[in-house]
């Protein structure tokens, strides 16, 4: 009898383990001392550790130049990891649309659930272009002129250009401007309309 009564406690103790259908990190608990939790509720969070799928949100322009299989690249400290797009969802909400992507080989150590990563997707081969850096000119110029430097430094005239392609880091040139020219890259916001800019 007692052994009986100990085998039904050692059942009753059993109930109360938790354990996940995978093996992981627990990232989120959701669950108070005394709270009662109901057969198949869910209580937490397990991340699988052993591999991370990225969702990426592409600004609409790119969207026929985007497909499964196309690679990218995260740069960390001084590690490169590079990612392959794996599926594309082509509807697009508030000018973006989303893609899924994988590590491809090796995968970052400490990486985390909702980690923000910058991700760089070649669209075309390398080419030579003549680039300037991003900057506050281009909300008040929209990329059609820039402040370009004399040959003296002392002073920076209005000039027209034709802005291409663009990164997060910088702009391409297409028209108006010469490979060593100098330019203003700054915000323009307390400029006005003036033509010419003193350089002190």
């Amino acid at each position: 009898m007692s052994k009986s009564a100990l085998d039904l406690m050692r059942r009753k103790f059993a109930d109360l383990t938790v354990r996940a259908p995978v093996e992981g990190q627990l990232t989120s608990l959701d669950a108070e001392i005394g709270e009662s939790k109901g057969k198949g509720q869910r209580i937490g969070q397990v991340d699988v550790l052993s591999g991370f799928k990225v969702r990426v949100d592409v600004d609409e322009h790119y969207i026929t130049r985007i497909y499964p299989g196309l690679e990218g690249q995260w740069r960390r400290n001084d590690s490169i990891y590079t990612l392959i797009i794996q599926k594309v969802y082509t509807q697009v909400t508030a000018g973006r649309f989303a893609v899924d992507m994988l590590f491809e080989g090796k995968i970052p150590d400490n990486i985390r659930r909702g980690q923000s990563l910058q991700i760089r997707i070649a669209l075309s081969d390398e080419t030579e272009a003549l680039i300037v850096p991003r900057g506050g000119f281009y909300q008040q110029t929209g990329g059609n002129w820039i402040f370009k430097i004399a040959r003296d430094g002392n002073r920076a005239y209005r000039t027209e250009i034709r802005i291409g392609r663009q990164n997060p880091d910088f702009y391409e040139v297409l028209d108006g401007l010469q490979p060593g020219d100098r330019v203003v890259v700054n915000s323009y916001e307390n400029y006005g309309d003036v033509q010419e800019l003193v350089i002190k």
